[in-house]
């Protein structure tokens, strides 16, 4: 690792950094068209939840054989297949003419997604080094939550201009592009830590399910696991009802919701920036246990504002949101610690099958939790999920 390049070093953190940012945009891409959503075809809150859960069963289910799959024919190829998969998905939302096909497409899409975090991480960890990681992890942390910021403004902007139908079928159809730049581009770095300069396309032999059961019984890779997973139910929390929290709890009109939910993921994008070098020279598990306590706390004091007050929300959700983005860079080195290393791809593919978890789970019981309560009963649920990852990584005996 630390005879690669600089220049090419940073050509694949970049290219990859910007294949994050084509994944958040699309895991993201249904909720600010919600509101469209839910017009056209009658939907409840719960069921317009269940889009974004519909885009994570699939790397919840492959997320760890697509992991092992990184380990074995090479980072490269994996991910160009799964921008094109999850960019077709989204396309072809926008021809879906019932909530079944939508749901049916969503889940297209996330197929896609198992590709993503397996191949990122192979990649990054083939051209870094202990001095550059965090910094590395932190950029392409980056690219996925401006993803995430993006999505509302543009996704949201499109549906409001020109309906929900060519937003989505547009910004699907733009993930072929990157596809063909990545594959035309990028080095196969992960192919040479493999043993060769493009490995092969076929393994000698399959993993077996024991194989894989075996890597994932692990105390500490199990504890990383429930700390993805706890951590990712807070944040897609965040993502899916800030804006029905901003309606129903401060009065907000769709517009003004939108743009509480941008704020938050910038000021969240903004953190990353900040935090990526903070991981490369403080321990880990004491950013991550600081931060999300404070977000935790600043979430649950923008609960007590009064109604009809759009000042104070959009302040301390843009703090939650700076201070989740400080952690998140300090998240991947606390689980790079804990990895192994000479089977990265699988390590994250199990890690982020974790995320994938609370990513399902969230949507649906939070969805839930506002139907039966309210929005602001769910957000006080969120703060708990952080504090109870900050518990997690207190128990971790490395990272």
């Amino acid at each position: 690792m630390g005879l690669t390049p600089r220049g090419e070093t940073a050509a694949v953190v970049g290219t990859v950094s910007g294949a994050h940012f084509v994944s958040h945009v699309y895991l993201l891409a249904y909720p600010p068209l919600f509101p469209l959503l839910a017009v056209e075809f009658d939907l409840s809150t719960t069921q317009l939840g269940l889009l974004v859960t519909a885009i994570y069963v699939p790397t919840l289910l492959f997320q760890l054989p697509v992991g092992d799959l990184v380990d074995r024919v090479g980072a490269k190829r994996v991910l160009v297949g799964g921008i094109v998969v999850t960019s077709l998905g989204i396309a072809l939302s926008g021809l879906a003419g019932s909530y079944p096909l939508l749901l049916a497409c969503a889940f297209v899409s996330g197929i896609g997604q198992c590709a993503f975090h397996p191949a990122d991480y192979a990649l990054l960890d083939a051209v870094t080094d202990h001095e550059n990681e965090g910094t590395a992890f932190g950029l392409h942390t980056f690219g996925g939550f401006a993803g995430f910021a993006a999505a509302p403004v543009v996704i949201g902007g499109l549906g409001i201009a020109a309906g929900w139908t060519l937003a989505l079928g547009t910004v699907g159809s733009l993930g072929f592009a990157y596809a063909a730049l990545v594959a035309l581009t990028m080095s196969p770095v992960h192919g040479r830590e493999l043993g060769g300069t493009e490995p092969a396309t076929t393994a000698s032999a399959g993993a077996t399910v024991r194989d894989l059961v075996s890597f994932v019984r692990r105390r500490e890779l199990l504890l990383v696991f429930a700390f993805y997973a706890l951590s990712m139910m807070a944040i897609v929390g965040l993502q899916s009802f800030t804006t029905v929290l901003a309606v129903e709890r401060y009065g907000l009109d769709g517009a003004a919701a939108n743009t509480l939910l941008t704020a938050h993921l910038a000021s969240m994008a903004v953190g990353i920036l900040l935090g990526g070098p903070l991981a490369d020279r403080l321990p880990p598990r004491g950013v991550l246990g600081l931060a999300f306590s404070l977000s935790a706390l600043c979430l649950w004091v923008a609960l007590l504002g009064a109604a009809e007050d759009s000042v104070g929300p959009f302040l301390a959700l843009s703090l939650v949101g700076l201070l989740i983005g400080i952690a998140l860079p300090s998240r991947d080195r606390f689980a790079n610690a804990v990895a192994d290393p000479d089977a990265a791809g699988k390590s994250f593919g199990f890690f982020f099958t974790g995320l994938s978890l609370g990513a399902v789970l969230s949507p649906a019981l939070l969805g839930l939790v506002v139907d039966a309560r309210s929005a602001v009963a769910a957000f006080v649920v969120v703060g708990a999920f952080l504090f109870l990852a900050v518990s997690v990584v207190a128990w971790t005996a490395r990272g």
